[in-house]
């Protein structure tokens, strides 16, 4: 009986870790947080990615799915992007730890390039937006995804998406490490949010995901 009462408080424990502090996106109408948003895919940048969003009104969430390809020209993996539409000044996220998804990734959970984006404090808010990875999650209906701001850099190549690797001209992107703080997310940046992006970049293949809200916590 010990046993099963701890588990269940460290169960308890999870759940409130990962309530958010502060709400960035709902897709349920709500004034603030019901934002417009965009699809843009890599045909316009001579890709043949693609992608297709819709809001689901039974359960209130936002249903983004499509396939990323092999871009001809590069003979490497494109991408799919979906941000909110325009700049706008998001909560104050500096007391958290970390980008809170409560999403659902459904039958293509494997999928490995998913990426999530936030811009601030720069004129360039796509390229120069700070992203990370986040992980596949395995599941039978939504769960809540955290990813640390320690894991974000605004320094990411846009062949691949990721901050480690080096682009066909020969320059080395860099990560958030002791070594390279000049990419890593500051707290005036977390004052600064302006603009939003979920992506599928780097990894060929179907996606299909669903997020009930966006926001910030710790985990």
């Amino acid at each position: 009986m010990l046993a099963l009462l701890s588990t269940i408080a460290a169960v308890l424990v999870v759940a409130k870790a990962q309530e958010p502090g502060v709400i960035f996106a709902t897709f349920d109408g709500a004034n603030g947080t019901t934002l417009v948003w965009t699809a843009v895919n890599d045909p316009v940048m001579g890709g043949v990615s693609n992608s297709k969003f819709s809001v689901n009104e039974t359960i209130r969430s936002l249903v983004w799915n499509g396939e990323v390809k092999i871009v001809p020209s590069l003979k490497a993996p494109g991408f799919a992007n979906l941000e909110n539409v325009g700049l706008r000044r998001f909560p104050d996220a500096s007391a958290y730890t970390h980008i809170l998804i409560h999403a659902d990734l459904g039958e293509y959970y494997n999928y490995s390039g998913y990426k999530f984006s936030f811009a601030a404090d720069t004129l360039n808010p796509q390229f120069k937006s700070f992203k990370a990875d986040f992980p596949a999650v395995k599941g039978s209906g939504f769960t809540t995804i955290a990813i640390p701001f320690t894991k974000f850099s605004n320094d990411w190549s846009s062949f691949t998406g990721e901050c480690s690797t080096k682009d066909p001209t020969g320059y080395q992107h860099h990560c958030c490490t002791p070594e390279h703080p000049e990419v890593c997310v500051t707290p005036k940046n977390l004052k600064d949010i302006e603009q939003l992006g979920v992506w599928a970049e780097g990894v060929a293949g179907k996606f299909s995901i669903k997020i009930l809200w966006i926001g910030a916590g710790n985990a």
